[in-house]
Order: structure tokens, then sequence, then C-alpha cells
């Protein structure tokens, strides 16, 4: 049987479920539920992973991943508290990679929360499970039998950790999308990266993008578009109060992504 050739999955919990229309409305801005198909995990369908599997919120990537691989050849998983700002036709049409993954540093929540780190790879090299685009039933099988493993419990950052020590250490084609594409032309960011430049993004045409820093021969010395922004950090009074953090008409570009108007 041929394979559908993608959807978008998030997890929501009755506390996230005010994210998750964020998440929906701003997608829906840019690519059709036909194209792109949107599974939210919610209600009765939740509560019945969480009575079988009371530790399904640390595994969930994997467990609702691997079966809808074997009908659609790529499936995107998405947190819920995230924005989409841009078209993701370049993680949609992109299929060199086993598994698309996300930066998880920043320039800001090192110094809230610490660095993330561990198993010999850098904290600006360590991924983020907020977005993660799967395209092969093996690395998905995989993941999830490692995090029914013994030594699951034993890892911080549960299936977080197991996804940083596939694309490590594993025989996986891994494709970071924060990383740019030279020959694509493709620069980018998709995710909590763009967390501490949040006040230097400026509105051009409909993107939102962060300029370039003076003097910088990282990755910040050049334009980077962002594509999803994505909260994380807990649930705080202040999360998804995005207004206080960028500039208005980028605030009010926001407003419009997350509204139900077409």
């Amino acid at each position: 049987m041929k394979k559908k050739p993608a959807i978008a999955f998030t997890i929501a919990d009755d506390n996230n479920l005010k994210y998750v229309r964020m998440l929906e409305n701003s997608l829906r801005k840019f690519h059709s539920e036909k194209e792109l198909p949107l599974k939210i995990v919610q209600g009765e369908k939740l509560q019945a992973y969480l009575k079988d599997d009371p530790h399904f919120f640390y595994r969930a990537t994997p467990i609702v991943a691997e079966p809808l691989l074997k009908e659609y050849d790529l499936v995107l998983k998405l947190d819920a508290d995230q924005i989409i700002t841009g078209k993701l036709d370049y993680i949609l049409n992109t299929t060199d990679y086993d598994v698309g993954t996300v930066m998880n540093w920043n320039r800001v929540d090192p110094q809230q929360y610490g660095l993330v780190e561990g198993w010999g790879i850098n904290p600006v090299e360590y991924f983020n499970c907020g977005l993660v685009a799967m395209r092969s039933e093996k690395f998905a099988h995989h993941w999830n039998v490692l995090c029914f493993s013994d030594r699951f419990d034993k890892l911080q950052y549960r299936e977080q950790d197991l996804l940083n020590i596939l694309c490590w250490y594993g025989n996986y084609n891994v494709r970071c999308f924060d990383h740019g594409d030279g020959i694509a032309q493709y620069y980018c960011w998709h995710g909590l990266i763009s967390k501490g430049e949040w006040s230097r993004a400026e509105l051009r045409g409909d993107d939102i993008v962060v300029p370039a820093l003076k003097d910088q021969k990282s990755a910040f010395g050049r334009e980077w578009t962002v594509k999803v922004i994505h909260w994380a950090g807990g649930n705080n009074a202040g999360k998804m109060n995005y207004r206080p953090y960028f500039k208005e008409e980028v605030a009010d570009r926001l407003d419009y992504l997350v509204s139900n108007n077409e």
C-alpha cells in the first residue's frame, strides 16, 4: 500500500489545549488540513495511553510516531506550545534524512535552567524533542524500544536523551533543520534557538526575521528566518504571552497567526 505524504501530531492534556488551538490556527495559515493533517492526542485517547503507561508523557513521541509511519512517509511531532510562523516546505520536501531535529540551546534559557548536556554531547549540539521529523520506521522503532529499556528511568530527559544518543551515536541519517542548508540557501530556525533573539526579531513582509549581529563569526553573524516559535519552560503564568518579548509589529503578526481568521 502506498503511504500518504505526511502528518503532524501533538499531545495535549487539559492544561495545554488552549495552546494547541494557537498551534493549529498558526499551522493552518501555511498548510491545509489536506496537505498536513494534525493529529491531536487528547481527551479519552490520552487517558487511555496514560492508563496503559503512567510514564507515557516521557516517551510519547516514539509511541505515537511508530504506528503512524506505517501509513505516512513523514511524521512530524510538534509540542503544543509552539506557533508556526512560516511554511514548513523544507521539512516536508527534503527526503534525505531518517530523523530531522532542532537545537535545544539558546542564549537565555541556560541562565534560568542551566545547560542541558550529557553523553559527551556539547550543550550547543544537544537536540530538543519539541519538533522531530521522522521518515524511518526503523529509527522510530529503535527509539520506542529504548524508551522501554531498563535504563530509561535513569535518564534525566528520558525520550529526549535517547533521541540525542540515537542521533549522535546511532547509524541514522540526521538533519538538524536549525543548522541551515547552504546548498538550498535555507537559513531558518524552528524552535528554541530563536528564543534568545525574540527582542531583535523584525517583520519583513510576512516573515519574522532575526538580523545578523555585527562582528559575529558564529551562526548569529547571518540573518535567520523564524519558522517556528517554541515557548517551553513548563507552565508558568506568562506562558505563550509573547507580546512583551517581541516588537509590536511582530506581536501583531503573531496575533494574526494564532487567530481563527483566514
